[in-house]
């Protein structure tokens, strides 16, 4: 049973501790962006020069649309780099849109990744976006509401919020391992367990 206690230990201290460091580490964020407007926030890590910004919307076409009716995604978006005491070092607004129907090919500009050099000093990266999306389905039949995010870099690069949503998840993982071994422990001890 000490074995066993041993080795949970050792698997919770790596998954903390993985969890604690993997963001932190990643060169690569990926994400989704409401239909709307949004404003999301990451920390850039020192000696990151440049970044590569991609939004986009992919689904399946509508098929009520007419054939000659256009499916399409705009994205107007604002990146603005900030230091640490907040100051605004430098702002860039972009265009992301592509539509395409069925008697043309696709029509897109800046239908792709952006790069952006990212000046001395920035520590925030703020993303303002402004998506439209109509003519597409996500894989449920649905209109789709999102577009993807995907934010490269060639330093670190993390959420405003660092704290990964499966950290709950995790933790209560752990609590119910714990609670089998000590029930194990229990009942090779003869204690009775309660009757449920």
């Amino acid at each position: 049973m000490a074995k066993c206690v041993t080795g949970l230990n050792k698997i919770a201290t790596f998954a903390v501790v993985a969890l604690i460091h993997g963001p932190a580490v990643a060169s690569t964020f990926s994400g989704e962006l409401p239909v709307g407007y949004s404003d999301s926030r990451f920390q850039v890590g020192a000696g990151t020069s440049l970044l590569a910004i991609d939004i986009s919307a992919l689904g399946i076409r509508d098929p009520t649309l007419c054939a000659s009716c256009n499916s399409t995604y705009t994205d107007n978006y604002t990146v603005s780099l900030f230091n640490q005491t907040g100051a605004l070092l430098e702002s860039v607004n972009e265009t992301n849109y592509l539509y395409y129907n069925m008697y043309s090919s696709s029509h897109g500009i800046g239908a792709g990744p952006v790069f952006i050099a990212v000046p001395t000093g920035a520590t925030t990266l703020e993303i303002q976006s402004q998506l439209y999306i109509a003519g597409l389905l996500d894989a449920g039949g649905l209109p789709l509401n999102f577009g993807s995010l995907t934010i490269s870099s060639d330093g670190s690069i993390t959420a405003a919020t660092p704290i990964p949503s499966t950290l709950p998840l995790l933790a209560t993982g752990l609590v119910a391992l714990g609670m089998l071994g000590w029930r194990i422990k229990r009942q090779r001890n003869g204690a009775p367990l309660a009757a449920a």
